[in-house]
């Protein structure tokens, strides 16, 4: 049935079973042939015909887009390559400090190899966006690794490692970093981010109890605090943290802590774009970054 499929869309899209006719290598004869045993098949008329010309039937009109659809799934089925190439769309889901340091050059080098690829970016803080992520709302997100185990639904694909340090105004006299922390107003990041959690339990096993000022989640909005003088801070040391001016860097010594980026898919969802999307941020990640000591992709456990 597939030619008599072909030989209706035809027919339909050009008004005319002489022109059909043309179009599908046939006589005009046979055309109306296969239009009859189409409809024979189907138990109703597709066209109404006046004279030379015919016109869709309501019943033709349902049933042409169905027809088309089987057609571009029975061309699919004769060419299993075309399934592979990378397009469509895709929503990713990224915490701000990857934006510009992992995603801007992922997305350009993707966009450049796969020009037929759409992407939706959406902001957000970990928690949230993995949220997004397991309702089903986004296809991959770019956050900090949970500090819990991974549902056994998802998989982790690692892409950095960044260390925490104690970020103080440029003006601020040297001296230890503990009593930095406790003599300061103290800028917190948000204890329900993933990271904020971190520096939370890094704090507590110090036995410091900071004077805290102000909380958020935004580490830009930090960094732009510290550096006016606002306070002091544990951040990660993300590239904002090196070119933003009138802070300085004081390291926590031997007592490192450290978070993971990486990129939180579904495992019963993939596809080439996902994949190609997954490739370009690994290229993409900073050069001297903190890579992962674990394999290229780790299924969460």
């Amino acid at each position: 049935m597939i030619s008599e499929l072909r030989t209706f869309s035809a027919a339909a899209r050009l008004g005319s079973f002489a022109a059909a006719a043309d179009r599908v290598g046939l006589t005009q004869s046979a055309v109306s042939a296969q239009i009859r045993r189409l409809e024979q098949e189907l138990g109703h008329a597709l066209f109404e015909r006046t004279g030379r010309s015919v016109t869709l039937s309501a019943a033709g009109h349902l049933s042409l887009g169905h027809a088309e659809d089987i057609l571009a799934l029975f061309d699919k089925m004769r060419d299993p390559a075309a399934d592979m190439v990378v397009h469509g769309r895709l929503r990713v889901g990224a915490i701000s400090t990857t934006h510009t340091t992992i995603l801007a050059p992922a997305v350009a080098s993707l966009r450049a190899d796969y020009p037929a690829l759409t992407l939706h970016i959406v902001p957000g803080v970990s928690m949230g966006l993995m949220d997004r992520l397991d309702a089903g709302e986004l296809d991959a997100v770019i956050i900090v690794r949970p500090p819990f185990g991974l549902m056994p639904h998802l998989g982790w694909h690692p892409l950095v490692r960044q260390n925490f340090v104690l970020v103080v105004p440029a003006h601020l006299p040297p001296g230890d970093w503990r009593q930095i922390i406790v003599s300061q107003p103290f800028i917190r990041y948000d204890r329900r981010s993933f990271g904020g959690r971190t520096v939370d339990r890094f704090l507590q096993a110090q036995g410091i109890v900071p004077n805290t000022a102000i909380e958020t989640e935004e580490v830009h909005a930090i960094l732009q605090m510290v550096a006016s003088g606002m306070g002091v801070a544990i951040v990660p040391y993300i590239l904002a943290v090196r070119a933003m001016p009138n802070v300085r860097v004081v390291p926590l010594g031997e007592h490192t802590i450290l978070r993971e980026i990486g990129v939180l898919t579904m495992l019963s969802w993939t596809s080439p774009a996902l994949d190609a999307l997954i490739a370009h941020l690994e290229q993409a990640r900073p050069a001297d970054a903190l890579l992962s000591d674990v394999g290229d992709r780790e299924r969460a456990p």
